[in-house]
């Protein structure tokens, strides 16, 4: 069999692939200059960036290795035609963190986007629109919309925020001041689904490549290359906490069962990624409770505002700043997980671990983008403030609690860059200070957990003694609206859990009208269908499935993996108060723990513009 490799006729003596007739021949293939990129792309024959003609066709080398080589073919490893379109893909890879060959998959949305009538393939081609930024947490990009309107039409009906319009000629207009940030879009944008390229990125063995990934029409807005310069800076101390729900979440983007844990894995993960400290946001799980439960059991005692309404959900939270500023009071000022952890371990941990605060970067990892927004708050500084009023820290500028806040599918794509499988990784623990946690703990990551955990431990603080059983299994349901009678001691408390925000709206209208909710005692609101599970930096796709396997996983680490499973029972919690925090609700807990909330309806600061 005679080949043409480089103009150069080479004779095989025995049947082999294209790339292994290149190979007898002692060519190789190019390897563009992708800046960084490049050494995140660990694919040897990468689709994007390897490249041969053959006959006049580009084909990429995953291809090249798996076609046999033909008798009279013609191979070239180096053309003008090979270099113009390596300049391109490697451009693509630096500038942008994108795959052409996902790319061009996408198109095939496009295509039938233009067979329903949605858009004109050959206009939509030379879109040219800015990308629309919704800071800090989403990104939308004109020109990958194909203007099906499912975005639209979830903002509206599903969570009846209505921030996003429709527009004939511009696609998605999105309202700032309207949207909570809560990424629900992100999760019906087809542009954004992986579903139809998911057997063919396995056939090229792409599935280990952090551009594995279509970037979507509605995405976050994608910060892991601050998070790789963080860890790479030597100035910076990074620490690393995750979400309930990323445990039961992650499994699914490498190959695992959906909702598998893979607690220990991602600890080990973390440290491999080179943070010094790997916490868990579990443990100010845990502190919440203490904090939520004793305000609540203080506002009945008091007659305070009631129903007393949760507030770890910041979709929520900007949610009821934005429509219902007149219920803020009904809030419980107690911050989220996330900003606890932040804060006390860059007060309470940093001295003991003798790191200068400024130099901790808290970086967390969060199923949610409107997690991203509530880092950003101004008032989320509450450790540079406790240092500047006791004399600790060397910092003059203020720093926020948690520096930086990476989504699930951001994590996701972190492994990959620096080349972690979840798969491979051991099994190891969360560092001590801030990394026990309860049973109690990881069911806030799903519908009905923030309310059980606390009846947990207001049983004990109210009546003495725990419940008989441990569980409310009425609470783990899927309907939008849960409503019970608990009897703690003498007390009867109603209860409710509400979750996704068009439910969530109707019962603030009942709170702001005098309806039934406003004689309950305490709500759990959450911005997204399902709680936590259902976030919108989730991985895609989170369907009912995605989010059924998450739930069993969150109550399989509650109910088979821990002997304490109240939050008043962490041990390291029992610390944090014996030495630092002194008690709940006390005035360092309150200035390190609770928060103030913003009236950002339109009525306060003029008209929409």
């Amino acid at each position: 069999m005679n080949i043409t490799i480089n103009n150069r006729v080479i004779q095989l003596e025995k049947p082999t692939s294209i790339l292994g007739a290149i190979c007898q021949a002692g060519a190789r293939l190019q390897s563009p200059d992708c800046g960084s990129a490049r050494q995140w792309t660990r694919h040897p024959l990468c689709p994007a960036i390897t490249l041969a003609e053959v006959d006049g066709m580009l084909l990429s080398g995953a291809l090249l290795g798996r076609r046999p080589a033909g008798d009279g073919m013609t191979i070239m490893t180096s053309s003008p035609t090979i270099d113009k379109a390596l300049a391109e893909r490697a451009k693509m890879l630096q500038d942008c963190h994108e795959c052409f060959f996902v790319r061009e998959m996408q198109k095939v949305l496009a295509a039938d986007a233009e067979s329903a009538g949605f858009i004109n393939l050959e206009e939509w081609e030379k879109f040219d629109f800015p990308l629309r930024t919704v800071e800090p947490s989403l990104i939308h990009d004109p020109n990958r919309c194909v203007r099906c309107r499912s975005c639209v039409e979830v903002c509206r009906d599903v969570q009846t925020v209505e921030a996003l319009r429709f527009d004939e000629k511009q696609g998605v207009l999105i309202d700032d001041r309207r949207c909570v940030r809560c990424g629900q879009c992100i999760h019906v944008c087809p542009s954004g689904a992986i579903s139809k390229y998911r057997k063919l990125i396995e056939f090229l063995g792409c599935h280990s490549c952090p551009f594995d990934k279509p970037l979507g029409a509605m995405r976050e807005k994608d910060e892991t290359k601050k998070a790789w310069a963080i860890l790479h800076d030597r100035d910076c101390h990074p620490v690393a906490q995750f979400a309930p729900a990323v445990r039961a979440s992650l499994a699914q983007e490498f190959c695992m069962e959906p909702g598998e844990l893979v607690t220990g894995k991602l600890y080990a993960a973390l440290r491999r990624l080179g943070f010094k400290q790997v916490w868990d946001t579990n443990f100010a799980a845990d502190l919440t409770i203490m904090e939520e439960g004793s305000e609540l059991l203080q506002r009945i005692a008091t007659a305070g505002k009631l129903p007393m309404l949760t507030s770890c959900s910041p979709g929520w939270v900007r949610f009821a700043e934005t429509f219902f500023p007149d219920l803020l009071p009904h809030l419980s000022t107690a911050k989220s997980p996330q900003q606890m952890l932040g804060a006390v371990a860059k007060t309470f941990a940093a001295p003991r671990l003798k790191i200068d605060p400024s130099r901790m970067k808290v970086v967390s990892f969060m199923p949610c983008t409107a997690k991203k927004a509530e880092a950003a708050r101004p008032e989320m500084n509450s450790a540079f403030r406790f240092h500047q009023a006791h004399g600790g820290g060397s910092a003059a500028e203020s720093y926020p609690d948690v520096d930086l806040v990476l989504t699930t599918r951001e994590l996701v794509r972190l492994l990959k860059m620096a080349g972690l499988d979840l798969r491979c990784m051991p099994e190891e623990a969360a560092d001590p200070l801030l990394g026990a946690y309860t049973g109690a703990a990881p069911i806030f990551g799903r519908t009905g957990g923030v309310m059980e955990a606390a009846l947990r431990t207001a049983a004990v603080l109210l009546a003495g003694a725990p419940f008989a059983r441990l569980e409310f299994h009425a609470l783990e349901t899927m309907d939008g609206v849960k409503t019970a009678a608990v009897q703690v001691g003498t007390v009867t408390l109603k209860i409710a859990v509400v979750h996704g925000l068009g439910n969530v709206r109707k019962v603030c209208e009942s709170i702001r009208s005098g309806g039934d909710f406003a004689s309950y005692h305490f709500i759990e609101f959450m911005a997204c269908p399902g709680g936590c599970i259902g976030g919108g930096g989730q991985p895609i796709p989170t369907n009912l499935y995605a989010k059924g396997a998450r739930m069993a996983g969150l109550n399989k680490d509650d109910r088979e993996m821990h002997a304490l499973r109240m939050s008043h029972e962490n041990p390291e919690v029992k610390t944090l108060y014996e030495i630092f925090l002194e008690k709940p609700l006390s005035y360092i807990s309150h200035s390190l723990l609770h928060t103030h909330y913003t009236d950002r309806s339109p009525a306060s600061a003029g008209p929409i513009p």
